[in-house]
């Protein structure tokens, strides 16, 4: 089909011709991404085969996913390249012209913070605080249970910093000579606390998860509009390093957040010590209320540890669970907002006399395999008093009989 040149200087391109440009481009941009990922594709490959010995599995699962991959990092760097670099370009261009300096660095503040926000690694380190126990390293729990949004702000500081920096014509050095000295020293100072010891790797890879494919592009592509205008023979070569702050300031507050929690927080302690009546203030406090410490503790604790939280009183947590079941409001606060978790916990892991309470029988759809009250007497006579029958059941559970 033939390219018509129409009125307004426009040139109509046929569907076809469309197609007959366009997709040597998409080859292009395709070809270099497989050229990326192959390398470390056949490694695995080969290490898995050749070196352990274990075949490849569902080898059309993972080819499919493989694809999915180098397509997703196409489009990726093509939104980049097109989208995200220029429109930031474009905006430290127009800033330092239209606009006053506190104008600028309030926008170069909410642009590191909304740009960390969107940061795929946030949401993998938020799970991540999941498989950390509050009983084992308590500071690091706090900080990536509680306070881990905190984290983008520093982002957002490191930005303005550099903002500053390119506007005043300031040197990096000074910038990363004090950091890093300060950083080092906070290191080797917390390898002899044990809570802050374990907050350090945190911190050294907050770093790197803050300054992410969403991140980097924008800061960049700004700092170097910003100097194009501002800079030396307006050039942008002086537009980088703010990378490089948006890496140590996250650090830096990570630290910082330890250094100010520290003394709120109890130190690494067994399970049953830290849900005790000595420790439970401290306890509280990684928490956002009593009723989350209560539903954390009976999900990820022991039996023992659960009955440490009730003062070592069976009876008292078996009538816990029993008004639990009863209401609607209160078990949503201590086992999430899923309307069947207090029945699901106990299904799957409380113990026979905890389902007992929860479930007022044995026979109940949670439950598959469950002894009726019947089955129970041939059990022989529980053992007297609340407390008693609760830690015979705990010593049951242990031993696999529940």
């Amino acid at each position: 089909m033939a390219t018509r040149q129409q009125a307004g200087g426009k040139i109509k391109v046929g569907f076809r011709q469309a197609l007959r440009m366009l997709l040597p481009y998409v080859k292009d941009r395709v070809t270099a991404q497989i050229k990326a990922v192959a390398l470390i594709i056949a490694y695995l490959i080969l290490f898995q085969t050749l070196v352990l010995g274990i075949a490849v599995a569902h080898a059309a699962a993972i080819a499919a996913g493989l694809s999915l991959v180098i397509g997703g990092l196409a489009f990726f760097m093509e939104g980049l390249m097109l989208g995200l670099m220029p429109l930031g370009e474009v905006i430290g261009l127009k800033l330092p012209q239209k606009s006053r300096l506190p104008v600028i660095l309030i926008f170069s503040f909410i642009l590191g913070v909304g740009a960390t926000f969107a940061e795929p690694a946030i949401g993998v380190l938020k799970a991540a605080g999941s498989s950390v126990k509050a009983w084992d390293a308590p500071l690091l729990f706090l900080l990536l249970n509680k306070h881990s949004d905190l984290l983008v702000y520093a982002v957002g500081i490191a930005v303005v910093c550099g903002m500053l920096r390119f506007l005043y014509n300031w040197s990096l050095k000074p910038y990363i000579y004090a950091l890093v000295f300060v950083l080092v020293v906070f290191s080797v100072w917390a390898y002899f606390d044990r809570n802050m010891l374990f907050l350090t790797g945190l911190a050294w890879d907050c770093g790197g998860v803050t300054t992410g494919p969403v991140t980097v592009p924008l800061v960049l592509a700004l700092g170097i509009g910003v100097c194009r205008v501002v800079g030396a023979a307006g050039t942008g070569s002086a537009g980088f390093g703010v990378v490089t702050l948006a890496s140590l300031f996250p650090i830096l507050t990570v630290m910082s957040l330890g250094v100010l929690f520290q003394g709120q927080v109890p130190q690494p302690m067994d399970e049953a010590a830290f849900f005790s009546a000595k420790n439970r203030p401290g306890a509280v406090s990684l928490f956002n209320s009593k009723e989350e410490m209560i539903g954390y503790a009976f999900l990820n604790a022991g039996p023992d540890s659960q009955l440490a939280l009730f003062d070592g009183d069976g009876e008292k947590m078996l009538g816990f669970l029993r008004r639990l079941g009863s209401e609607k409001a209160e078990p949503e606060k201590v086992f999430g907002p899923a309307e069947d978790g207090l029945q699901r916990w106990a299904a799957l892991r409380g113990t026979k006399e905890q389902q007992i309470a929860v479930f007022g029988t044995g026979d109940h759809p949670f439950v598959p395999v469950f002894h009726h009250r019947s089955d129970r007497r041939a059990e022989g006579p529980p053992a007297e008093g609340g407390r008693n029958s609760f830690r015979a059941s705990v010593r049951r559970h242990r031993d696999g009989a529940v």
